[in-house]
């Protein structure tokens, strides 16, 4: 398949002495290597090459979810009522993650949308833009500003993961009882084709770099790491250039340029030297770990009093338009696709190549958690092969970052044995599909492992 080809490069996307510049960035730490991974074609060409742009709302409809994975925002607004961008439209008690207008206009419906990278419709509230984007007056932290407090802000501020599963930004940042030395800041951005972080970090270092130094005052930490994979040399370099007058606790490090090295313990692995073992959390072992669009926009809520209202989203893949554009929570997709104009009718990509999933429903709309678009054609995303059967070949084992056994994993899933599954360690499984990706015998093993983690966690929840 094109995508377990070895990485390559378009012509002048790096510079002759990336090798020099990746050394310039990384201090060396002892015992920092992970095993397993693979090298991907990165086609991060196709969009990183224009900046951010947006798109004009006067008369779209947005449908904002005030659902967050299980925390639920009771909406506080009305039909026909007036809103603002910015303005609460959902909020809720402790560890609730509160909703708030993507753009200014009228609220015209109370009902549910379907997320972009979800399963199931969310409830949301429906706003018809008036394409004025008017804000709301801006909302501040209190001073002096604690652990608690913070974590609290950022709730009510609309703060999830900006890279991954939309965890609330704020229950993790509500304290621990691990102290803390260490943030690292997640800006590999590994996973082909995306490059919301990249563009980010190229146009926005200063505001991430104030962001962290906010967050290492609140936490006392002694250290900051900035971490990046060496094919993003023009986000290095601005990011670098940021720290340059800024808090002289961050510092900016190259990444293994191996996927999957965003994954959080091979980023805590790969900046620290430290292990964090299979079911553990970062500040078990000192540090607290956030992705490199989280501490921005937690940057602009505490700097700036913005909730999280819009975010970066990837339009890429078999499209004529490719690039970034700062998408507001609850547009439609079809809003994006028109902007992306994709060739032909094939499946949409939501998120990334190895982790993410086709978009299942015409009307979805974006999510906070809804990083790129990708326009599938046989020449980028090649069908899989039929599945064989295995012929021992031992790469799954290769390639798997957290030394699991995916072929024994794969028949505790189709035995649903869960007693097999958690002595195969199932939990520590990151769903990367790097198993999936090397497999000549195209066993659904990253596919089969995702299932059997969300069907324990559902009868768990039961």
């Amino acid at each position: 398949m094109l995508l377990a080809t070895p990485l390559r490069f378009a012509r002048g996307m790096l510079p002759a002495n990336w090798h020099q510049l990746s050394s310039f960035f990384s201090r060396s730490t002892t015992n920092t290597a992970w095993r397993g991974g693979i090298k991907l074609v990165g086609h991060k060409q196709l969009s990183n090459q224009v900046p951010i742009r947006t798109l004009p709302l006067a008369g779209q409809v947005v449908a904002v979810p005030l659902q967050h994975g299980r925390s639920l925002a009771e909406p506080c607004v009305h039909i026909g009522q007036q809103v603002l961008k910015g303005e609460v439209i959902g909020r809720g008690g402790a560890a609730i993650v509160w909703a708030h207008a993507s753009t200014s206009g009228t609220v015209v419906a109370i009902d549910t949308c379907h997320p972009a990278d979800g399963e199931q419709p969310l409830p949301a509230v429906h706003i018809a833009a008036d394409g004025q984007e008017r804000w709301a007056p801006p909302c501040f932290p209190p001073h002096p500003l604690t652990v608690p407090a913070l974590a609290e802000f950022a709730l009510r501020m609309g703060l999830v993961g900006l890279g991954g599963a939309g965890f609330p930004t704020g229950i993790k940042l509500a304290g621990t009882a691990h102290p803390l030395d260490m943030l690292l800041i997640n800006g590999a951005e590994c996973e082909p084709f995306l490059t919301c972080d990249d563009r980010l970090m190229r146009e926005r270092a200063a505001d991430i770099v104030a962001a962290a130094a906010q967050l290492a005052k609140v936490y006392d930490i002694t250290q900051v790491r900035i971490g990046i994979e060496p094919n993003k040399p023009q986000a290095m370099t601005a990011l670098q250039q940021a720290t340059v007058n800024a808090d002289r606790r961050i510092e900016v490090r190259a990444l293994p340029l191996r996927y999957p090295a965003g994954g959080q313990p091979l980023l805590v692995k790969s900046l620290t030297g430290r292990t964090l073992a299979p079911g553990r959390l970062p500040a078990e072992v000192g540090v607290l770990v956030l992705n490199v669009a989280t501490v921005y926009a937690l940057g602009r809520a505490l700097l700036h009093g913005e909730p999280l209202v819009s975010r970066i989203v990837t339009l890429s893949g078999a499209v004529t338009s490719p690039g970034n554009i700062e998408a507001p929570i609850g547009l439609p997709i079809s809003t994006l696709l028109a902007a992306a104009q994709p060739h032909g009718t094939g499946d949409i990509q939501v998120g990334g190549p190895m982790m993410g999933r086709v978009l299942a429903n015409s009307a979805a709309v974006v999510s906070k958690t809804t990083s790129g678009l990708l326009a599938r054609s046989e020449s980028l995303f090649p069908p899989r092969a039929a599945t064989r059967p295995c012929i021992r070949c031992n790469r799954c084992v290769d390639v798997c970052p957290m030394a699991l056994r995916p072929l024994q994993l794969l028949s505790a899933c189709e035995q649903e044995n869960h007693a097999l599954l958690q002595q195969e360690k199932l939990t520590a499984c990151i769903e990367c599909g790097a198993c999936s990706q090397v497999c000549p015998s195209s066993l659904p093993l990253r596919d089969s492992f995702r299932h059997a983690k969300r069907t324990i966690w559902l009868g768990i929840r039961t």
